[in-house]
């Protein structure tokens, strides 16, 4: 069995620091000058610390644990008592039979002495208390850590089961439109199917970092601008616009990209006229500002002000990613008027 160094040296620190206390304490019960006393009041002390350590460790290791299970509170209370009543006895023996033999040579001890019984029974109490005080911090503190950990866990499985959703729900939309170029039998459809290679090779492999640039998330966006391109040709104008001072700085993949695939989904590919999409991505000293609008078909419109989803999967999934890694960090703000649809998102990075 391995021994684990780092409790043996805090249980044996505890000891060290509680041992001298502890003989302070009874010269200031015992109104005895603390000067010339302490010496006699620390070796008496250490002549009881066996004492105390098996009382101690007996009821960490074997009473605290019957504790755990309610249904045996009695048997608990009877080996605390039992404990108390074995540790006393050992107790005034030791010190009877051992200490003043050596110490107090000549001086009587009377083993049953009422006030003695009872200042030994306090003495323990006083020890066990401290070390269960002790205890018990810790467990509640580990208890504490262990929920944390598992409620992380509970979110990055969140945050992974969103992402696994995010990648076939992009295929799904972008194959949506290979097909539409195939049926046409476009001279189009080699590039758009190189083009979505690259993005897939994006998506399913630089994407499993929990981090990317925002040069990368950027450079993702335009690929996928030039894929819809193919698709939508003359009636689509698309104006792009991006403003980084730090290409560099860090954000989570495809947190951007659902904006964009979303208003190619619902502006180009939900109205059969001319359709005008702006993308405008802008990061100052880490503060994102990214902001997606799109012409929305009057009719589309109408339905969405009558309670329909525009955005669908995507755009609840990613809203969902933004609350969990940049919680209170970000604003999505969200409007349909005057025939456009907009997205206005801002993100602290520097908040990571």
């Amino acid at each position: 069995m391995k021994l684990n160094w780092q409790r043996i040296s805090l249980h044996i620190l505890f000891w060290v620091v509680y041992v001298p206390l502890n003989a302070v304490l009874n010269c200031i019960l015992a109104r005895i000058p603390l000067e010339e006393n302490f010496k006699d009041a620390l070796i008496a002390e250490l002549f009881s610390l066996p004492v105390k350590l098996l009382l101690t460790y007996f009821v960490f290791y074997y009473v605290i644990p019957l504790y755990l299970d309610r249904s045996k509170i009695w048997k608990l209370m009877g080996l605390l008592l039992l404990a108390f009543g074995v540790a006393t006895v050992i107790y005034r023996l030791e010190i009877a039979y051992v200490y003043f033999p050596i110490f107090r040579p000549g001086e009587s001890y009377n083993l049953f002495n009422p006030k003695g019984l009872l200042l030994t029974e306090f003495d323990l109490f006083i020890t066990l208390a401290a070390a269960v005080t002790i205890k018990m911090i810790r467990v509640h503190y580990k208890s504490l850590e262990f929920e944390q950990e598992l409620m992380r866990e509970k979110l990055q499985s969140e945050l992974s089961f969103l992402r696994a959703q995010t990648n076939p729900h992009f295929l799904f939309n972008t194959l949506n439109n290979l097909y539409v170029l195939a049926r046409k039998k476009s001279d189009k459809t080699p590039d758009a199917i190189m083009m979505l290679s690259k993005i897939m090779r994006f998506v399913l492999y630089e994407c499993r970092a929990p981090r990317i640039s925002v040069s990368d998330e950027a450079k993702i966006i335009q690929d996928y601008i030039e894929l819809e391109k193919l698709r939508y040709s003359k009636r689509l104008t698309v104006d792009y616009q991006e403003e980084i001072d730090n290409p560099h700085t860090s954000i989570a993949p495809l947190l951007l990209l659902p904006f964009v695939e979303n208003s190619f989904k619902h502006g180009a590919g939900g109205t059969t006229g001319d359709v005008q999409i702006s993308i405008r991505i802008s990061l100052h000293d880490q503060n994102l500002s990214f902001v997606v609008q799109n012409t929305l078909d009057p009719d589309a419109e109408k339905n969405m002000v009558s309670g329909s989803d525009v955005g669908g999967i995507g755009l609840r999934n990613v809203e969902r990613q933004l609350d969990l890694i940049y919680p209170e960090q970000h604003e999505l703000r969200t409007s349909r008027e005057h025939g456009f649809f907009t997205a206005n998102l801002k993100i602290n990075l520097q908040a990571l």
